[in-house]
């Protein structure tokens, strides 16, 4: 035994050797603290007519541990009935029980959980070579398997104890636990007439206790239960005690102070009825959804729980600061609702924050501060003079005190215990919790029906009021969808915060234009609804339009920074049979049909254009499908001349497709934003048949690829995939890629980024665009490509001294001096190319030179 425990050992076993088994309670600490051990007890075990039982003795607790000294459950025991027989076996066979009790069989299990035991260790006490009992420890935090040292330590404690009890047993070590014990204990004879009782029994019934000595003597060695009840509740076991001729001698009593048992079991009862009415609540809740008449079932669960509250009543804090009753039981709630309670006045007088008791003169106090009128009402509606008692409760959400429940008795003033306070103050935090749901639930209904960034209404609000005025006045409403031109550039150039600001002012400009019984809703982004109601014909929402085109153009300030912007409107009118979903359509066609025709218009829907959007749709869906496939598209090459000598010298490619023309294809794809996957499908085709002809190829750019900050790194992952020389690729920009703002800067540096990795740039279709002369000095090209327009506007035959004439010759001049390639598009006769070819040009190209064909 190491030393920790040896130096335990001593200090357990020396208030036994001082002072017996007086000493005993001063061992049992020692020896949980040694064992690090929450509980260190005795017990006895006796054998009666061959059935072992076994009672507690002694006992330490140590802190935050219930002690079990007085469970009446481990007092006489009977081991092999309660289940214990294989503890009874293993001290038979001087063994010790050990272990984690969830190792434990079934049976043994429940008592031992009740008493929260984890782990324990139990060792038998034989005195006299019989088995007197048994000493243990109990772990009641953890799991834990006790080691043989401190098997051998608890051992060792109970052979001094044997040794101890067979020198005190026949004399003195039953009176000194009698006397000292908690337990009321007596001896009487058989007429009842009192032997002997302990101290305990002395001071809880100094006149002796009432005892039915007679059931007990119809069954001697029997333990007869009595329950009594003398101001305190107590369970009594009766032991009749027959003598060598059968003969009763005497009767035993051990009585058990079970009032705190009791007390605790009345009050988890009531708990109990408590968690079952709020459950109901609960059930009616998910049942039926959140409503007012919720505070009506709490009430109706509250005065079921607390059966002194004989009738109760709700008030609730509303938006015009009074207090206002929405539930009453026993009362005329109807009549009650007449009265206005400012948050002086509620019945407290004292401003209480907890449940607390009034009675019928705080009442009388209350109801004189009252006007005439309220005051009769109360008295009519409230009988306000019979309450005898007043159980009120406020209910507080977010430190502010919003309700009252009030529980009334007409009996007695002091009907209501502290456990009725406590119920009640329950009940008033679930009505808290309510009012907060309600809370959250308007909150919530707003959020869902209306937009966070303009205060607006939503689309869902919008359609639901929409649905509303179809039923109602189907001919006489229309809708307006209106999409801001403009604000994307405002996100670009200033952020999304910028954005937002002008959404705001928008959004308030538009509200403001509009007649009051009209609605306007944002649908999301930079799109807007307008619900025009009660017009006789389509002019009156024209003009509503148009009022509305107005106010968006008005200059939008911003911070330091002034906008301008206007706005796109589709109008459809209002039919018969019509869905919402149907009418909003036929807006939203009308809006993309003014988009298309310039922005900042207006747009009446026509039934042609349906068609015309669905075939749209019909393409869109295709074109993505032979995207994803890579089927369908293929390019075709035009070439580009050496004019000089008829020589083709590069490639133009060409995207074909087999459901629409590129006059069709290109716009179908720009408009849906798939420009930037779609060019790079051209740009890996192209380059990777330029290993077929040998040829420089010329790729189109879009501006939505070019705006992309990444597209060098995927023009760059292109050419090495395939392998093509970066010399062997020229990349045609338009000029409306490079607008004098910042996101042409951006495409500078792309086009940049672009030369510095070997790669042609050339500026197409020049002159219809934004290029000056200072700028195009600066734009990083090789090239630059006259468009088409122009050398069809040259005649046939040209003349040299028409004003296009010279234009071209200008062009061609300011190439050369810039040290720039020039191509002239669009050659389709031979006095135009022979001109061209006068005047110097080196490259051209057009269907007189080479009409475009697949490789």
């Amino acid at each position: 035994m190491n030393g920790t425990f040896g130096l335990g050992l001593s200090q357990a076993l020396l208030p036994l050797l001082r002072r017996g088994v007086r000493g005993l309670a001063e061992a049992l600490e020692q020896v949980g603290q040694t064992l690090r051990a929450h509980r260190a007890y005795l017990f006895r075990l006796e054998e009666r007519q061959g059935t072992w039982y076994t009672s507690q003795l002694a006992e330490w607790a140590g802190p935050g541990t219930t002690p079990q000294l007085q469970n009446p459950e481990l007092q006489n025991l009977p081991m092999r009935k309660a289940g214990y027989g294989r503890w009874l076996d293993l001290f038979l066979e001087d063994r010790a029980v050990a272990g984690p009790v969830a190792s434990f069989p079934g049976e043994e299990q429940p008592l031992l959980e009740a008493q929260d035991i984890q782990s324990l260790l139990v060792v038998p006490i034989w005195v006299e070579g019989r088995l007197w009992g048994f000493l243990g420890v109990d772990d009641c935090q953890e799991e834990r398997d006790f080691t043989a040292e401190e098997e051998a330590f608890l051992r060792a404690v109970a052979e001094v104890l044997a040794r101890i009890l067979e020198l005190w047993e026949r004399e003195r070590w039953l009176e000194t636990l009698l006397e000292s014990s908690p337990f009321y204990l007596a001896r009487l004879d058989k007429e009842g007439r009192l032997l002997y009782a302990n101290p305990a029994l002395q001071r809880a019934f100094p006149q002796g206790p009432a005892l039915p000595v007679a059931e007990a003597l119809k069954a001697p060695n029997q333990p007869h239960a009595h329950l009594s009840q003398d101001g305190r509740v107590v369970e009594w076991t009766l032991l009749a005690v027959p003598g060598p001729g059968k003969e009763v001698l005497e009767v035993l009593a051990l009585g058990v102070d079970v009032t705190e048992r009791k007390e605790a079991e009345i009050r988890e009862a009531r708990w109990s009825v408590f968690r079952k009415n709020l459950l109901r609540v609960y059930e009616t809740l998910m049942a039926e959804g959140l409503s007012e008449s919720i505070f009506g079932l709490i009430l109706e669960a509250a005065l079921e729980t607390l059966p002194t509250a004989q009738a109760g009543s709700v008030t609730v804090l509303k938006e015009d600061g009074c207090y206002h009753f929405v539930a009453a039981k026993g009362y005329n709630l109807d009549a009650l609702r007449q009265v206005c309670l400012r948050p002086e006045e509620p019945l407290s007088l004292t401003g209480h924050r907890e449940a607390q008791v009034f009675t019928w003169k705080d009442l009388k106090r209350f109801n004189a501060r009252l006007d005439g009128k309220r005051r009769k009402i109360m008295e009519e509606a409230g009988r306000v003079d019979e309450i005898q008692a007043i159980l009120s409760v406020p209910v507080y959400l977010g430190g502010e005190r919003k309700a009252f429940l009030y529980l009334d008795n007409f009996e007695r003033e002091d009907a209501f215990s502290p456990l009725d306070l406590e119920l009640a103050q329950a009940f008033a935090s679930q009505l808290g919790l309510f009012l907060r749901r309600l809370e959250l639930e308007d909150r919530i209904q707003h959020l869902a029906y209306h937009d966070p960034l303009t205060g607006l209404p939503n689309r869902l609000f919008f359609l639901e009021k929409l649905a509303q005025s179809l039923r109602k006045e189907a001919r006489h409403l229309a809708i307006l969808y209106l999409d801001l031109d403009g604000l994307k550039l405002v996100n670009d150039l200033e952020g999304h915060s910028a954005g937002d600001e002008v959404l705001r002012v928008m959004a308030a400009r538009f509200r403001a234009a509009l007649r009051p019984r009209d609605l306007v809703a944002r649908q999301g982004g930079d799109e807007f609804l307008v619900l025009v109601t009660g017009i006789r014909e389509g002019r009156e929402a024209l003009a509503i339009a148009e009022r509305l085109l107005e106010v968006a153009r008005l200059p939008c300030p911003v911070g330091e920074r002034v906008y301008h912007l206007s706005t796109s409107i589709g109008i459809a009118l209002g039919e018969e049979g019509l869905s919402p979903g149907e009418l909003l359509a036929r807006a939203d066609i009308a809006l993309y049909r003014a988009k298309g025709e310039g922005k900042d218009r207006l747009a009446f829907f026509e039934p042609h254009w349906q068609e015309a959007l669905r075939r749209e749709n019909h393409l869109l869906e295709a074109l993505r499908e032979d995207l994803e496939r890579g089927e369908g598209l293929w390019l075709v090459y035009q070439p580009i001349v050496d004019l000089s000598t008829g020589e083709t010298v590069a490639l133009e490619a060409l995207l074909r497709w087999r459901q629409a023309p590129p006059s069709e294809l290109i716009p179908l794809a720009e408009r849906h934003r798939l420009m930037p996957e779609l060019g790079r499908w051209v740009l890996h085709q192209a380059c990777r048949e330029q290993a077929l002809h040998g040829l420089t190829v010329h790729v189109n750019v879009s501006p939505q690829e070019l705006m992309n900050p990444s597209y060098p790194f995927q023009v760059a992952e292109i050419l090495e995939e395939t392998a093509c020389p970066p010399s062997r690729l020229v990349l045609e920009i338009t000029e409306s890629s490079l607008i004098p703002d910042e996101r042409g800067r951006d495409a500078n540096r792309a086009l940049q980024a672009l030369r510095n990795l070997g790669v042609g740039i050339f500026l197409d279709d020049f002159g219809s665009g934004y290029s000056s002369l200072e700028r195009l000095a600066e734009l990083p090209v090789n090239g630059l490509k006259l468009g088409q327009a122009f050398t069809q506007r040259l005649g046939n035959p040209p003349d040299p001294q028409s004003p296009t004439a010279r234009l071209v010759a200008a062009v061609l001049a300011l190439a050369k001096a810039l040290g720039l390639q020039v191509v002239a598009e669009g050659i389709e006769n031979d006095a135009v190319l022979a001109y061209l070819r006068g005047l110097g040009f080196p490259l051209g190209q057009g269907y007189l030179l080479g009409q475009p064909r697949r490789i």
